[in-house]
């Protein structure tokens, strides 16, 4: 296991949550991402690290409806 790092961002750039989540890979970190972004209404992007290593950015799909993450 391996602690990542989620940043969420909102629509102006801040970031007001923060989260570290334990996965084995990234693959599971990223589906993790999905997951908690759908969580985090006011936020519309997360970025995961691995330490310094940027895992992925993520970005909440534009257009109507609510997205709520991967499953």
């Amino acid at each position: 296991m391996r602690t990542y790092q989620f940043l969420f961002f909102d629509r102006r750039g801040r970031s007001p949550a923060l989260d570290f989540v334990d996965c084995a890979d990234d693959g599971e970190a990223a589906r993790s991402a999905g997951r908690q972004l759908g969580l985090h209404r006011t936020c519309n992007e997360v970025e995961v690290f691995d330490g310094d290593r940027m895992v992925l950015r993520l970005a909440r799909p534009d257009g109507p409806g609510i997205w709520h993450g991967s499953p």
